[in-house]
């Protein structure tokens, strides 16, 4: 059958102050067809209120509207986003993208995940107001995130876009290729300059690897009320970055289908991390140490369709370890240079050592196998507790307590003279680039400078250092 026509709304998404009227109209013409909406999230159905006249609203809402028309399918679905604004935040001025946040009264979003909108703001000759037109206005899921960081007053979130049947929506903004699934890191107590992770990831892009693409923002996340955003609804700076995830614009490996079960298919791609277990996951022993499935992920390996795959990296990581723990395990062809690309692992080393990133190696650690490719660290995640953080542990140079050089693999690659010469001739030449002292101080004045605008506005709101 043919399908209802689709819905225009006079107004797009946006903010306001005081109130807004919104017309709706039909795209094409049907005499027949009736426009339905709701202003409550839900998609509008055949019992679901008939428009009769212009809408005016004086509180946020999420406005979703569908033309109905007998002997049609009805048509496509259509939303926008409208939220009031107090004076002050109408006056409210950044140099930074700014995003409006808005769960609808659905509180402090959990680790499942709310509905929500986001609103994002750009600037426009250098300046961000929140009464211009949004660059992007989409529904998403909104959840809490962190391990140690998430009960902390300042939530970081995982951003899932959706389109109008709640499926996934590949976005992509400022600059960055699209996705649905992205993560906004709340800098916080340990990590007060809020460059940690934009700095260290942007070292890894420089060496050539992928590392997740940042952006600072600043937020405001509306949680409670339906009336005007004060600003008590804002949030502060966060940074925002690309979700660790196999794809051709992020990890880079191939996508293992649950028909993959021989060789070379059954060899890759797989991501893992060692970490604290997502809830529900156990994860498996690899070579000594406790990994976790990300991709593809535990409860989706644990099929029995997908029992080629678990036996493969069981053994695989078997291998690896015999490799490395028997006595040609510095022979570059039969030991674990077979099984581990040590090029990358000895950057990705290099890296967390420098930044003396206590959490590295042992937490926040991922490793991908491509398709017929090698072990490989990386990419990089988590930089909070590194840099000369609050936390205390990454700022004394005497003591390399953290588990640099005793974590589960490394004290036996380091046993390996060639090995150690390969990582101390590696990091002498990134001392003389990339890594020198004149490149990390301009790099890091090239990240406050961004931040000098909003950081008194951090600071005001958080108390932070």
């Amino acid at each position: 059958g043919t399908f209802a026509p689709g819905v225009v709304m006079s107004r797009a998404s946006g903010t306001y102050t005081g109130s807004i009227t919104v017309a709706l109209s039909l795209a094409a013409l049907d005499t027949n067809a009736v426009i339905r909406f709701t202003t409550n999230n839900v998609l509008p159905g055949p019992t679901s209120a008939v428009y009769a006249g212009p809408l005016t609203f004086t509180s946020a809402v999420h406005l979703r509207a569908r033309a109905f028309s007998p002997g049609r399918l009805p048509g496509p679905p259509q939303s926008a986003t409208y939220t009031p604004l107090s004076t002050a935040v109408a006056q409210f001025r950044s140099d930074l993208p700014v995003l409006m946040l808005h769960n609808y009264s659905r509180g402090r979003p959990s680790t499942a995940g709310v509905f929500g909108t986001v609103q994002l703001f750009e600037p426009t000759n250098g300046v961000t107001a929140l009464t211009n037109l949004p660059t992007l206005s989409a529904r998403a899921s909104l959840a809490s995130r962190g391990s140690s960081t998430e009960g902390l007053a300042k939530v970081s979130l995982k951003v899932e876009f959706r389109d109008e049947f709640d499926l996934d929506r590949a976005v992509g903004w400022l600059g960055m290729p699209e996705d649905p699934d992205w993560v906004l890191y709340a800098p916080n107590v340990f990590d007060p300059i809020m460059t940690h992770n934009p700095f260290m990831h942007g070292l890894a892009n420089d060496l050539g690897y992928y590392s997740s693409r940042c952006r600072f923002v600043e937020v405001y996340l509306v949680q409670s009320g339906l009336g005007a955003v004060t600003s008590t609804s804002y949030a502060g700076v966060y940074v925002l970055e690309e979700k660790v995830k196999r794809d051709k614009n992020r990890v880079d490996v191939d996508k293992l289908e649950p028909e993959h079960t021989l060789p070379p298919e059954v060899t890759g791609g797989y991501l893992f991390k060692v970490d604290r277990p997502d809830p529900g996951d156990t994860g498996f022993s690899a070579n000594g140490t406790q990994m976790m499935y990300v991709e593809p992920k535990e409860p989706e390996i644990e099929r029995a369709d997908r029992l080629a795959q678990r036996q493969y990296v069981t053994q695989f990581f078997s291998q690896f370890a015999a490799a490395l723990n028997g006595a040609n395990y510095r022979n570059p062809t039969v030991g674990y240079a077979r099984y581990l690309d040590v090029d990358p692992s000895i950057d990705f080393h290099i890296l967390n050592t420098m930044s003396f990133n206590v959490d590295a190696l042992v937490l926040s650690t991922y490793l991908y196998k491509p398709r017929d490719g090698k072990l490989t660290f990386g990419p990089l995640w988590d930089f909070d507790r590194a840099l000369g953080s609050t936390d205390g542990r990454d700022n004394n140079p005497r003591t390399w307590g953290a588990n640099f050089f005793t974590a589960y693999w490394w004290p036996r690659l380091f046993s390996d003279p060639d090995f150690t010469q390969r990582w101390i001739d590696r990091y002498q030449e990134l001392r003389v680039g990339l890594l020198s002292t004149t490149n990390l101080f301009l790099r890091l004045d090239g990240l406050t400078a961004q931040l000098r605008q909003a950081q008194p506005r951090e600071r005001t709101k958080w108390a932070t250092a």
